[in-house]
């Protein structure tokens, strides 16, 4: 009798964790049943693009906030 039965716990965690963040960060972009049945190629390409645009615009907002308060290291003591 074969020992697979199916995919493993790790496994299983890990594509649920793509499937809520793809959901999550996309704003209603896709369904739960539409990622799931998605292939896996096409599941980790969306996954990688939305980390990509949730990283530049983390990053864009950072140098906002930083222009704005000025150099963290440098104090202002303009008045």
């Amino acid at each position: 009798m074969s020992a697979f039965f199916g995919l493993n716990l790790e496994y299983k965690l890990g594509l649920h964790q793509e499937i809520f963040s793809i959901c999550y960060a996309g704003k209603g972009g896709f369904t739960f049943n539409e990622i799931y049945s998605m292939p896996v190629h096409l599941r980790r390409y969306y996954l990688k693009q939305l980390s990509d645009v949730i990283e530049r615009e983390n990053k864009q907002a950072e140098d906002i906030s930083t222009k704005k308060m000025g150099s963290p290291n440098v104090p202002n003591f303009r008045r």
